[in-house]
């Protein structure tokens, strides 16, 4: 979204400098630096949050993970000792020393570790927040009968993304779920499935069967398919196919020594970077749809278009990228070549049009949604702050894709052509000249938009908003600016 002041877009992600002290640490949780404060009033309708606070058991899940990371991969007292300088060893090496990276992260015991116990954590608590909130469809009610809903997921490392959902869904943790985990390597893999059988037998919950497989993110129709013949040799559909910071290493094909690094959200890319390979990502990105498309859409005449032949909705499509200028553009360009391929735009965007941010701010900035940080164990905490990498706050830039027939009914306009859109909030609050309060950037059917007198919303916010015809347009960025809600005409702050 435009930004309105020169400013680092993640200060979480400062490797390398000074340590904060236990009391910085402290004030930087959001839960306690707010207290004792009034809660805003917002003059805006209650938005529909994009990532809701984890709940009971998610929370107490994430407390108990290091028994199960333990059980997978033990550290003893040297490696614990070393645990918060690899961490932040790692870190560099995926920002500002990337370019040492010569060998996969896998083959360094220590890196594992840091991997296990740091990356991972923060992934899933990013997800888990995440995937509360997706309209995804229900497992139980696309799962043929006598049959399971397979989640297919690719590039899955050591099962983030599954094991979030896991998390995020606590009725669906009984559904009839098989995961069929895809990626480059097999270690993380591995990992990731002891970890999954790990972690619920220390909980008592049961965990979803899962099965793995080798290959690029393209195969995963092929590795699928064994898995997707059901009785009588019928084809059946997958449930939910997902990939989670994956596509933002879709770069120029170049050979290396091989292997994937680890999920870092705080990636250092440069603003020119994206612009060097657009056209090869272009071309893997609309190779990635293609290979898809058997996966998602009909077979035959016969078959409706936004329904499978049993009458069940087509799966979804989700992928979640790090909230980075690479990862944000990524996921926008993903979503125009979805579109014109015939997906809709199901999540977190208001609507299947064009994208705003992509069609009309130069690159100068791209899609993602920033939120608090203070649902992260303690113990994630602490050693965070051993590291030297205190998170402020996490970003994402998720985008969930169906069927073209689920597109989101058209803005309703009342008789004097005020149109009520639905919008997305993009923005932290910052001040603008010449509203009320502080404000904050939505993206909308009708483009960007810029609320007036919006901090008590939060970024990832999706609400209704009127936009009348004669709405004026911010200088800066040409948002068509929304005034709040009950402000008079013609009124000034």
């Amino acid at each position: 979204m435009p930004r309105r002041t020169a400013s680092p877009p993640f200060p979480e992600c400062r490797a390398g400098g000074k340590k904060p002290s236990p009391a910085a640490l402290r004030a930087s949780r959001p839960a306690r630096q707010t207290a004792g404060r009034l809660p805003l009033v917002s003059p805006w309708p209650r938005g529909e949050g994009l990532f809701p606070p984890l709940h009971a058991e998610a929370r107490l899940a994430l407390e108990r993970l290091p028994d199960a990371l333990r059980a997978v991969w033990p550290l003893n007292a040297a490696h614990r000792r070393s645990l918060p300088g690899d961490v932040a060893a790692l870190s560099r090496l995926l920002t500002a020393e990337r370019r040492d990276l010569r060998r996969p992260y896998w083959s360094s015991p220590s890196f594992v570790s840091a991997y296990l116990y740091y990356f991972l954590p923060w992934n899933l608590v990013r997800l888990t927040r995440l995937l509360a909130a997706l309209p995804l469809p229900d497992p139980r009610e696309l799962a043929p009968a006598g049959g399971e809903a397979l989640l297919l997921d690719a590039g899955s490392g050591p099962l983030s993304l599954p094991l979030a959902l896991w998390l995020a869904r606590p009725q669906w943790r009984e559904a009839p779920v098989r995961v069929l985990a895809l990626d480059s390597a097999a270690q993380p893999l591995e990992l990731g499935k002891a970890l999954f059988a790990a972690w619920g037998a220390r909980l008592g919950w049961k965990t979803w069967p899962v099965r793995t497989a080798r290959g690029p993110l393209e195969s995963l129709p092929r590795q699928a398919a064994p898995l997707l013949v059901g009785k009588e040799g019928a084809r059946r559909r997958p449930w939910l196919i997902t990939a989670a910071n994956v596509l933002n290493e879709l770069r120029p094909e170049r050979k290396s020594a091989g292997g994937r690094r680890p999920r870092e959200e705080c990636a250092g890319d440069e603003e020119g970077a994206e612009a060097a390979w657009r056209g090869p990502l272009t071309e893997r990105l609309d190779r990635l749809l293609d290979a898809l498309a058997p996966l998602l859409f009909r077979q035959n005449d016969a078959e409706p278009a936004h329904a499978a032949a049993d009458g069940r909705a087509l799966p979804g499509l989700l992928f979640v990228e790090p909230g980075t200028r690479l990862g944000g553009t990524v996921v926008m360009r993903l979503r125009e070549l979805a579109l014109a391929g015939g997906l809709a735009a199901l999540a977190p965007c208001p609507h299947s049009g064009a994208c705003p941010l992509l069609a009309g701010q130069g690159g100068r900035t791209w899609c993602h949604f920033t939120f608090d940080s203070r649902d992260a164990p303690d113990w994630l905490a602490r050693l965070s702050n051993e590291a030297g990498l205190v998170k402020s706050g996490l970003s994402l830039a998720p985008l969930l894709l169906g069927a073209a027939a689920e597109r989101q009914a058209p803005p309703a306009v009342a008789p004097g052509g005020e149109k009520t859109l639905s919008a997305r909030v993009l923005s932290a609050a910052f001040a603008a000249s010449g509203l009320y309060g502080r404000a904050r950037y939505a993206c909308t059917a009708e483009g960007l938009a810029l609320l007036e007198d919006a901090e008590a919303l939060a970024s990832g916010d999706h609400l209704p908003v009127r936009l009348p015809p004669d709405a004026p347009r911010d200088a800066k960025s040409r948002a068509r600016i929304i005034r709040r809600p009950g402000a008079r005409a013609g009124a000034k702050p």
